[in-house]
C-alpha cells in the first residue's frame, strides 16, 4: 500500500507540497560555497557576513580573541598568536574572513546597495556590541588577508611565510611586490621625491610607474635617479651599482626583518593604538611535508610574540591541529613545545558545526515547513527508520536535514574529508572543491544536469548516488580515471530496474569510510534510499544482484560481506584473477592442501595421560599425514565417491573411521576464487605493477590470507559436520562441538581396539626415568615404579616384571638378529600398535634393567654397566641423548673369580656363594674406601708425591661406586671390571697405612732449612743431601723410605756442628760492627737519635749457644735459619747505618778550614780496610766539599 500525503500547497491547491515549498529561504538563490579571504567582492563579502551561521563555539572563539586584542593595550601579553584548525569543509576560511571584518573596520554593501560599518554590522550580529566602542574608538587596526594556497610554494622567491608576509604589507602600502623595488619607493617618499617621481616616470615612457614597476623597474630607475638625485648619483652607472647591492640587499627576507616592516607600518596607523592582524589560511596545506617550513612557521611566530611589542596578532588556519601537524612532520618534540607555547589561543571547529550550518542556511523550514516534515515522519515512520539505517538518528534530525537523511550531511563531509589523503591531494582539490553547502545547494537546484532536489515532492529523500553526481566535477581533480570508469560501468544496465551504476557510486562514496560504516549490502541500500515510500527490503535484494553483477565483471571485490569498488588499474588485475579460475583436478588438489592445513595441528591423545597417537589420514586416497595404529579416511565435496563406496570401505578397514562430507556450494564458490586470487599473485610476484595496483595487491593477499585461513576451513569444516561417518559397516551422524571433537571421539573406541598393551601411566618429569639408578633400597622413589609394580615389598627390582620381560626380550631380538638397538628404535617400536607407549615409559624400563644389572648402555663410545656413572644419568633423563645410545644384554656374572679376586686384593675370605661374595664385596668396599680416602688426604697435607694422592682417590673412587650398587648382580660386575686395577694400586693403600708421616715432615723440614749450607758441602756429604732431597719428592718413596732415612742421620751431625760454628761467626760480626759504630761523632752531638739508629743490628744479636733442634733445626733461642746469618749481611746494615748516622752531623754555616787527612797503616784484615775507608767518609763529611783521595798501597816487605 502507497501512502499519499495530501497538502494544501501555498498557492491555494489541492496537490502535493514541493521541496522548496517546505524551505525557508529561496534555495535558488546564489551562495558562496568555498569562501576565499582575499577575495573583497562586495556582493560576495555581503552574502558571507549576512548568511553566516555563528554556533556559541564560534561566537566564544570571537571573544577570546576580541580579549587577546584588548589585552595588547598593556603591551605585556604574550597570547599574540592564534591557531584555528578543523576537517575540510568545516569553515575555516569562513571564520578567518568574518574574524577579518570584526577586527577592522570595512565598509558593507547589502542588496539594496546601503553601506554598512562591517564592525557594526557584525557585534550587533554576534552579540558582541560591547565591544563596537572599544574596537572604534581605540584601535586603528588593519588586516592582511593571505590564502597560501593562492601562492605556488615551489617559486623560490615565494617560498617562506615571511616573504608572504612582508609581500602583503608591500601591497597594502601600494608598493611593489618586489621587495628590493619597494625600497626605492619607501626611499624616494621618504626624500619627499616619489611625485615628482611618478610625473618623470609618466611624462619619459608615457605609462603610470604602477604599470612600468611590473617589468621595466631596473631600466626606469637607472635613468630617474640621476635626474632627480644628482647629488647622489651623478651617472647611470653610479644609479645601476646602487640597484645592484639594493637587490643582493634585500633578497632575503628573515622574519625578524618581516616583523620589523610589519611593527614600523603598526606605528604608522597611530603610535600606540596601531594594531596589524596577520590572518595565514590553509597554512597547514603550504606547509605540506616540508619541516623547513614548519621552522619557518616556529620562528615568524617567535618573533611575533618576542618582537611584535602587542601591536602584531597571527592568526593561521589549518585542518589539523598543532599536536597532529606536527608529529607528522618530525620527531622533535621541541618544535612541538614551542609552537604550543606560541600558540597559545587554539580554536578547533567541530564537523557538527557543519551540519548547523548546513540546516541554517540552506534546510531551514517555515513552521508549516516542519509541521508537513514531522506529519511525514509521523506517518511513514516505521518504513523511514527500515530503511535509514547507516546511523543511528533523532527525529529532529529528520526534520532539521529533510530531504537529506537525516546522518547525511556528516557523512559526507567525512567522506570528503577523506580524499586529502595527501598534501598534493589537498592542493589540487583546493581549486575544485565543494564545500558540503555548496554540494547540498547544487542539489537543490539541480546543476549540472543532476535531479533538481528543490522541485521535488514531498517524500523525496536525497540519495547517495546523486551527491556523487554533485561532486563529480571535483572527485575528477584527484580521481579521474576512476570517474571516468562509471562510463563503463553504466553500460552494465539495470536489475529489476535499478541502475547497476547507481550501486557502484553509492558503493565508491560509502568506502572512503568504509571502517566506520562497513560496505555491505545493508548500508548500501539504505544510501540509494531516495523515496520515503520505498521498500527498503526489495531494494536490498536488488543492491545485492548488481553487487554479483559488479564482482562478475571484475568491478567489485567482496571480503566477509564487504564490497569494494575497485579502480580502473585495479579492474584490470581482478580481470586476470577471473582467468585463473581452476580446473577441475587443480579444484582437488586445493581441498586436498586445505584439509591438509586445517588438520595440521590435529592431535589424538588416548587415556588419562593423554598419550598423543599417530593418525594416519587421507583425503579423497590423497595421503595428509602418515602414522601406524589409527587411521581416517576423508571424503570431500569434490571427491568421486558415493555413500555405498565408503560404507564398503568402513566394513573391509574395520578399524578405521571413514568420513564422507556435504556438498556445499558455497564452499565450491569460494574454493575457486580462492585458487584463483592465489594463483593470481603468484603471477605478480615478479612483476612490475604500479602503486595503485601494488595497494590492490596488498588487499589481495588480504582476501588470500583471509580465504585460506578462516573462510574456508570454516566451510569445510561445516561440510563435514553436516556429512555422514562410517565404522565398521555402521553410518553415524557427526555430533559434537567441531571436527576434531568429533575425530577424538571415533578414536578412542578405535585405539582401545589396535593398542591392546596400552600403559595408561607415565613418569611426570624426565628426571623421574633415571630415579631408578641412584637408588638405595629403603630410600625413597616416584610413585610410577609401585604404579608399574617394578619394586617387591622387600624393596627389590621386580626382575620378572611383565613390561620388564616384554623390554629386555625385544632388546635380545633385535640383538640376536643384528637389528638397531639404540633407543631410538625402541622408543619407535613401543610406539606402534599393540604399545602406544609413551617414550619416558621406554626410557624408565631400560632404566630399571641397567639398575637389575642386566642391559648395559653404549654411549660415547663407552659401555656403561654402573648405574651411578654420570653419564648413565645422562642417557636416561635426557630423550636427545637416550635417544642416541644403544643398548646390550649382559651376560651372567662369574661370582667364584670375583671371590677369588675379593680373597687376593683385600686378603679376606671371599665367599663360597653368590650372595656371600657380593656382600663380602660390599663390606670391605666400603671400609677400603674410606680408608683410602683417610690416606688421601693424609698425602695432600703432608705435601707427598701427588701420585701417592691420586692413587688414593682413584681406589676410594672405584670403590665407593661399588659400595652404591645395590643391585648384587651388578656390583660384582662392576668390581670384575675394575679388579685388574685395584690389584695394581691396592699395595699402594697398603704400604701408607704403614707410612711414617711424622718422619717425613722432619725429612722435609730439615731440606728446607739446609739451604744456604749445601753451598758449603763437597764430596760425599753433598751427594747425600743431594740424594735425601730428590727423594723425598720421588714417586716411589715408599720403596725408599729405610735409605732416606740413613741419608739423613748420616748429614745431621755435620750440619749441627756448621750451624752452631756459623752463629758464633754472626754474632762476632754484629759486636764488632756495633762497637765501631758507637765510635761515630754523631753519638757526641745526637746520641738518643744515633743509638736508636743501632736497633736493627741489636735485634740480631743472640746470647744462646747456637745448638740447632728439631723440627726447624735451627737455635732454640734466635730461630735464625742458617741462610740468614751470613757476616755480609752484617756488614751491609753497618754501612747504611753508617750514612743515616752521618746526616745527624750538624750542617756548619761556614765551611771550616779543614787540616789535610793523612793515613798511613798496615793492613792486615779486610776489616781495617773498612775502618779507613770509614775515616774517609767522616772526612769528607766534615769538610763540606769535594775532596781529593790519593792511595798508594805497596806489600810490606
Amino acid at each position: 500500500m502507497v501512502a499519499t500525503i495530501v497538502v494544501k500547497s501555498f498557492s491555494g491547491g489541492e496537490g502535493r507540497m514541493k521541496i522548496r515549498e517546505l524551505l525557508e529561504r529561496d534555495p535558488f538563490r546564489e551562495i558562496e560555497g568555498v569562501i576565499k579571504i582575499t577575495d573583497h567582492d562586495p556582493n560576495k563579502v555581503w552574502r558571507e557576513m549576512d548568511e553566516y551561521v555563528p554556533t556559541e563555539k564560534v561566537k566564544s572563539a570571537l571573544r577570546d580573541i576580541l580579549e587577546i586584542l584588548l589585552e595588547t593595550r598593556s603591551n605585556t601579553t604574550e597570547r599574540v598568536c592564534v591557531w584555528v584548525s578543523g576537517f575540510f569543509g568545516s569553515g575555516k576560511s569562513h571564520f578567518l574572513k568574518v574574524l577579518g571584518y570584526l577586527l577592522e573596520d570595512r565598509e558593507l554593501r547589502d542588496e539594496d546597495g546601503r553601506s554598512h560599518s562591517s564592525q557594526e554590522f557584525l557585534c550587533r550580529k554576534f552579540g558582541l556590541d560591547n565591544y563596537l566602542p572599544i574596537l572604534q574608538r581605540e584601535f586603528k587596526t588593519k588586516v592582511l588577508f593571505i590564502n597560501l594556497l593562492d601562492c605556488d610554494p615551489n617559486i623560490p622567491e615565494l617560498s617562506t611565510i615571511s616573504r608572504l608576509i612582508l609581500r602583503s604589507l608591500m601591497e597594502t602600502q601600494g608598493l611593489s611586490t618586489t621587495f628590493w623595488v619597494a625600497e626605492w619607493e619607501k626611499e624616494l617618499r621618504h626624500l619627499g621625491k616619489r611625485s615628482e617621481f611618478q610625473d618623470w616616470v609618466k611624462q619619459r615612457f608615457n605609462r603610470s610607474w604602477e604599470d612600468e614597476r611590473k617589468l621595466n623597474a631596473e631600466i626606469v630607475l637607472k635613468q630617474a635617479l640621476p635626474a632627480l638625485l644628482p647629488e647622489r648619483y651623478r651617472s647611470e652607472e653610479e644609479a645601476e651599482r646602487a640597484i645592484q647591492e639594493s637587490k643582493q640587499r634585500y633578497s632575503l627576507v628573515e622574519p625578524s626583518r618581516a616583523l620589523n616592516e610589519l611593527v614600523e607600518f603598526a606605528k604608522q596607523l597611530d603610535e600606540n593604538n596601531g594594531r596589524v592582524i596577520v590572518l595565514l589560511d590553509e597554512v597547514g596545506l603550504y606547509i605540506g611535508d616540508s619541516v623547513s617550513r614548519l621552522t619557518d612557521l616556529n620562528s615568524v611566530a617567535e618573533q611575533v610574540v618576542q618582537s611584535g611589542k602587542g601591536k602584531i596578532l597571527l592568526i593561521a588556519s589549518a585542518q589539523e591541529a598543532i599536536r597532529e601537524l606536527v608529529p607528522r612532520l618530525t620527531k622533535d618534540t621541541q618544535i612541538l613545545n614551542w609552537l604550543q607555547d606560541r600558540f597559545r589561543t587554539r580554536v578547533h571547529l567541530e564537523p557538527t558545526e557543519v551540519q548547523q550550518v548546513v540546516a541554517e542556511r540552506l534546510l531551514r523550514k517555515t513552521p508549516d515547513g516542519s509541521r508537513e516534515v514531522k506529519r511525514l515522519l509521523e506517518q511513514r515512520s516505521g518504513a523511514i527508520r527500515s530503511a535509514l539505517t547507516i546511523d543511528r538518528w533523532q527525529d529532529f534530525d529528520f526534520i532539521a536535514h529533510y530531504p537529506c537523511p537525516p546522518y547525511a550531511v556528516r557523512l559526507i563531509q567525512d567522506i570528503m574529508g577523506s580524499f586529502h589523503t595527501s598534501v598534493e591531494d589537498a592542493r589540487r582539490l583546493s581549486g575544485a572543491a565543494r564545500s558540503v553547502l555548496q554540494l547540498v545547494h547544487s542539489i537543490l537546484r539541480g546543476e549540472g544536469g543532476i535531479t533538481c532536489g528543490a522541485e521535488q515532492q514531498i517524500g523525496w529523500l536525497v540519495p547517495f548516488d546523486l551527491f556523487f553526481d554533485s561532486l563529480r566535477g571535483t572527485l575528477s581533480a584527484i580521481r579521474s580515471d576512476q570517474i571516468r570508469a562509471f562510463d563503463e560501468i553504466e553500460r552494465l544496465g539495470e536489475i529489476d530496474g535499478l541502475p547497476v551504476v547507481r550501486v557502484g557510486k553509492a558503493l565508491f562514496l560509502l568506502q572512503q569510510i568504509g571502517n566506520r560504516y562497513p560496505c555491505a549490502v545493508e548500508n548500501l541500500a539504505s544510501a540509494l534510499v531516495d523515496n520515503t515510500d520505498l521498500d527498503i527490503y526489495a531494494l536490498r535484494d536488488k543492491v545485492r544482484k548488481a553487487l554479483q553483477k559488479l564482482q562478475e565483471t571484475g568491478w567489485v571485490s567482496e571480503e566477509e560481506g564487504k564490497y569494494r569498488l575497485l579502480t580502473p588499474a585495479q579492474h584490470m588485475l581482478e580481470q586476470e584473477v577471473n582467468q585463473n579460475y581452476p580446473t577441475i583436478a587443480e579444484l582437488k588438489q586445493a581441498v586436498v592442501d586445505l584439509m591438509r592445513e586445517v588438520l595440521r595441528d590435529f592431535r589424538y591423545e588416548h587415556g588419562e595421560t593423554r598419550r598423543p597417537l599417530s593418525v594416519a589420514m587421507t583425503v579423497d586416497d590423497t595421503g595428509i599425514r602418515e602414522g601406524e595404529g589409527l587411521k581416517v579416511a576423508f571424503y570431500t565435496p569434490f571427491a568421486d565417491a558415493s555413500d555405498d563406496f565408503v560404507l564398503e570401505q568402513s566394513i573391509a578397514n574395520d578399524k578405521s573411521l571413514f568420513w564422507k562430507a556435504s556438498g556445499e556450494s558455497e564452499l565450491e564458490q569460494a574454493l575457486k576464487r580462492a585458487v584463483a586470487v592465489k594463483k593470481t599473485l603468484e603471477q605478480w610476484r615478479t612483476r612490475t605493477l604500479s602503486e595503485e595496483q601494488r595497494s590492490y595487491r596488498e588487499q589481495l593477499e588480504r582476501e588470500d590470507n583471509q580465504l585460506w585461513n578462516v573462510r574456508l576451513p570454516q566451510l569445510i569444516k561445516n561440510a563435514f559436520m553436516r556429512g555422514k561417518l562410517f565404522i565398521s559397516g555402521q553410518e553415524v551422524q557427526p555430533t559434537g562441538h567441531g571436527i576434531e571433537a568429533v575425530l577424538r571421539e571415533q578414536l578412542r573406541a578405535i585405539a582401545q581396539q589396535v593398542y591392546t598393551e596400552f600403559i595408561d601411566k607415565r613418569p611426570s618429569r624426565d628426571e623421574e626415568c633415571a630415579s631408578i639408578l641412584a637408588w638405595q633400597p629403603g630410600s625413597g622413589l616416584p610413585s610410577i615404579y609401585s604404579d608399574l609394580q617394578l619394586i617387591t615389598p622387600s624393596q627389590q627390582i621386580m626382575r620378572d616384571n611383565q613390561h620388564l620381560s616384554i623390554v629386555r626380550a625385544e632388546i635380545q631380538r633385535r640383538q640376536k638378529l643384528g637389528l638397531d638397538c639404540s633407543g631410538r628404535a625402541l622408543v619407535e617400536h613401543f610406539e606402534k600398535p599393540p604399545y602406544g607407549w609413551d617414550p619416558r615409559l621406554v626410557r624408565l624400563f631400560v632404566a630399571t634393567l641397567m639398575k637389575a644389572g642386566l642391559v648395559a648402555v653404549r654411549y660415547q663410545n663407552r659401555i656403561i654397566t654402573d648405574p651411578n656413572d654420570p653419564q648413565a644419568r645422562t642417557v636416561f633423563s635426557q630423550a636427545r641423548e637416550f635417544q642416541r645410545a644403544t643398548f646390550e644384554i649382559l651376560p651372567e656374572v662369574d661370582w667364584r673369580k670375583a671371590s677369588e679376586l675379593c680373597s687376593e686384593i683385600f686378603a679376606v675370605q671371599g665367599g663360597d656363594t653368590f650372595e656371600r661374595v657380593a656382600l663380602i664385596l660390599q663390606e670391605q668396599a666400603r671400609r677400603w674406601s674410606q680408608s683410602a680416602n683417610q690416606l688421601a688426604t693424609r698425602c695432600r697435607d703432608n705435601n707427598l708425591p701427588t701420585q701417592l694422592e691420586q692413587v688414593c682417590r682413584q681406589v676410594a673412587e672405584q670403590l665407593n661406586a661399588i659400595t652404591q650398587i645395590d643391585e648384587p648382580n651388578a656390583r660384582l660386575r662392576r668390581f670384575l671390571e675394575i679388579a685388574d686395577e685395584l690389584k695394581r694400586n691396592f699395595p699402594t693403600i697398603r704400604k701408607l697405612e704403614q707410612f711414617d708421616f711424622d718422619g717425613y715432615r722432619m725429612l722435609r723440614s730439615f731440606v728446607q732449612s739446609a739451604r744456604g749450607w749445601d753451598e758449603s758441602l763437597e764430596g760425599e756429604s753433598a751427594e747425600r743431601l743431594k740424594r735425601l732431597s730428590e727423594g723425598i719428592n720421588a714417586a716411589d718413596i715408599l720403596d725408599r723410605w729405610q735409605s732416606l732415612q740413613n741419608e739423613f742421620a748420616a748429614l745431621q751431625g755435620r750440619y749441627n756442628s756448621d750451624y752452631a760454628q756459623r752463629h758464633r761467626e754472626f754474632q762476632k760480626a754484629l759486636a764488632k760492627a756495633i762497637e765501631e759504630l758507637r765510635k761515630h761523632p754523631a753519638f757526641e752531638c745526637e746520641p738518643e737519635q744515633a743509638e736508636n739508629l743501632l736497633q736493627p743490628l741489636k735485634r740480631l744479636q743472640c746470647d744462646g749457644e747456637g745448638i740447632p733442634s728439631e723440627p726447624d733445626f735451627a737455635c732454640q733461642n734466635c730461630r735464625r735459619p742458617f741462610s740468614q746469618m751470613s757476616v755480609e749481611t752484617v756488614k751491609a746494615k753497618y754501612w747504611e747505618i753508617a750514612k743515616q748516622l752521618d746526616n745527624l752531623l750538624p750542617k756548619p754555616e761556614e765551611l771550616p778550614t779543614v787540616e789535610p787527612l793523612h793515613i798511613e797503616q798496615t793492613v792486615k784484615s779486610d776489616d781495617e780496610i773498612e775502618a779507613i775507608a770509614s775515616e774517609v767518609r767522616r772526612y769528607f763529611v766534615k769538610a763540606g766539599t769535594p775532596i781529593k783521595v790519593r792511595i798508594k798501597a805497596e806489600p810490606t816487605t
